[in-house]
């Protein structure tokens, strides 16, 4: 076909065609930063059509002029094309199934491997409140706000015996960094996931300089293209900010390998950046620093366990069949445990989209995976039946993360405003959901706190506690009736005869009741011992009086 051709004399010098070659491939490769690294498919995607152009110049630039390629050119450039999919379909999982099974090990575990539940470990403030809370620092920062934005990564850590999600700010744009790229990114936002203290960490009160490597930077002090430099043939996934023990900032950057090219991606180590100084350290899978959280990405995470649930038994079992294929539920969360980060997501059946059959946890630093198996709810039900719960607020629920409450497994969530944007709305309540039966559900408003719903959730699920906190019952005499009205929720507060104080908060479940409550009424309730005001979680017989 290419000797048929009737080919314009067109005399160019192969040498300046080299030379042009040469510069434009270097530019490329200044922008693109492919890894040196044939298992990658960033490479094959860049160097393939770099290789035919060169063979083309060299074949084709001819002192007479441009000529055809050879067949044996055509040949090779075939090769090229094809190559990196060829090698792709032969490390595909219908020729490797067992393999893709066993990227992840997971063992199986009791329940009680989860430590009973410390509300100053949970991370109960979900990611769309961690981000409103961290733009809200942000804005007070008047000095600051216009010439730097808050970063969206909001990394999920363990830190200082708690759990904080941490973000750094980045340059707001081409300008913004050319004004301040000498001075570096002066600080990072911290958000305590238990109680929502959000702070801004000026680098130069920790006794530190500006971070000057960041990704947000442009040109050789950009992270990405600092790192490629330095490790040109490593495969890098995301860079994850992270902050040791002292509040030293890092970016801790996984790299990989695939088996042939582009499949079966699995983790070998991690690189540790020092954005303050440009330092960097390579560390294998077994050996890097304990304060670091995050090696393993949630995304690849998942797609181990997907592939572990269905491939046990074979590529076409997992299509056709599915005998014994389970896969993760709608999402992930996160649990502490023993000081690290664990990603914890429920396993359900491929036929069943209401329940499931257990739990996976998932250690983000180590890999080490645990499967327990616990029958119930799953965690899109559960949020339904939180939802449900206090429906005539329309609040809307997080997606739930697994606590042992008392030894059995439960579901936390918080409810929060429904609004257009999430990130502009506000957390209202707490919620407890039975995981291996989603109808016992309870909740309790933000000021109440965890404790509260804690007891009401031992009390609603008929287990003894070592602390007996139980639901006592009584009959009382309505006396000193008020209503208040917060954000929007009406709360009832009053006393008994005797003095004693309770609180409860409007429910559909006893509308009735509450809305034509008056002083004098006879009430025999259920309540919640408490410190100072006692939690009213039920009506028995209204107005035992009247009746």
């Amino acid at each position: 076909m290419f000797n048929n051709f009737n080919y314009p004399t067109i005399h160019i010098s192969r040498t300046k065609a080299l030379i042009v070659y040469v510069l434009v491939l270097a530019v490329a490769y200044y922008i693109a930063l492919p890894p040196l690294n044939w298992h990658a498919l960033s490479f094959w995607s860049f160097f393939g059509p770099a290789i035919i152009i060169l063979a083309l110049i060299l074949t084709m630039c001819k002192k007479e002029g441009v000529r055809a390629p050879g067949k044996g050119v055509i040949s090779f450039i075939v090769v090229i094309v094809l190559a990196p999919s060829l090698l792709g379909f032969a490390s595909a999982r219908f020729f490797h199934a067992s393999e893709y099974a066993k990227r992840i090990n997971i063992e199986d575990a009791d329940f009680s491997t989860i430590s009973e539940v410390d509300f100053s470990k949970t991370a109960i403030i979900d990611r769309d409140t961690t981000e409103a809370l961290g733009d809200r620092v942000m804005g007070q920062m008047s000095d600051w706000v216009s010439q730097f934005e808050v970063s969206d990564e909001y990394t999920q850590i363990s830190y200082k015996d708690s759990v904080y999600r941490v973000t750094p700010l980045e340059y707001a744009d081409f300008f913004k960094w050319w004004a301040n790229q000498k001075d570096g990114i002066p600080a990072y936002i911290t958000v305590d996931s238990t109680n929502g203290t959000a702070k801004l960490v000026r680098l130069s009160d920790l006794g530190y300089d500006n971070m000057k490597y960041v990704p947000s930077s442009l040109f050789n002090k950009n992270l990405m293209r600092h790192l490629r430099f330095q490790y040109p043939t490593e495969i890098f996934g995301s860079p994850s900010f992270e902050i040791d023990e002292e509040g030293r900032p890092w970016y801790v950057c996984t790299t990989y390998s695939y088996k042939l090219v582009g499949n079966k991606k699995y983790v070998t180590g991690a690189v540790f950046m020092d954005p303050i100084t440009g330092e960097s350290k390579k560390y294998d899978v077994d050996s890097v620093p304990t304060w670091s959280d995050r090696i393993f990405p949630e995304s690849l995470v998942i797609e181990e366990i997907d592939d572990y649930g269905s491939l046990q038994k074979g590529f076409i079992n997992s299509m056709i069949g599915q005998k014994g294929v389970i896969k993760s539920s709608s999402g992930y969360n996160y649990i502490e445990k023993d000081g690290d980060i664990w990603l914890y997501t429920g396993i359900t059946s491929v036929n069943s989209d209401s329940s499931n059959l257990g739990f996976v946890l998932v250690n983000l630093r180590t890999h080490e995976a645990l499967r327990i198996d616990a029958p119930g709810a799953n965690e899109t039900s559960a949020m339904k039946s939180a939802e449900d719960e206090v429906q005539n607020y329309g609040y809307e629920a997080t997606f739930p993360v697994l606590v042992n409450v008392n030894g059995y497994p439960t579901y936390l969530m918080s409810l929060r405003s429904d609004t257009d944007n999430s990130s502009q709305s506000v957390l209202k309540m707490y919620a407890m959901v039975d995981a291996t039966d989603y109808q016992k559900v309870t909740t309790v408003s933000v000021d109440q706190g965890l404790n509260v719903l804690k007891k009401q959730m031992i009390a609603l699920q008929g287990k003894e506690s070592n602390d007996q906190d139980v639901y006592q019952e009584k009959t009382i005499k309505v006396n000193n009736l008020n209503k208040v009205f917060v954000d929007g929720n009406t709360i009832y507060y009053f006393e008994d005869e005797n003095g004693k104080k309770y609180r409860m908060d409007f429910t559909t479940k006893y509308e009735e009741q509450l809305a034509f409550l008056k002083n004098g009424d006879n009430l025999t309730i259920e309540y919640l011992e408490s410190d100072g005001i006692q939690i009213v979680s039920a009506i028995n017989n209204p107005n035992e009086e009247d009746a």
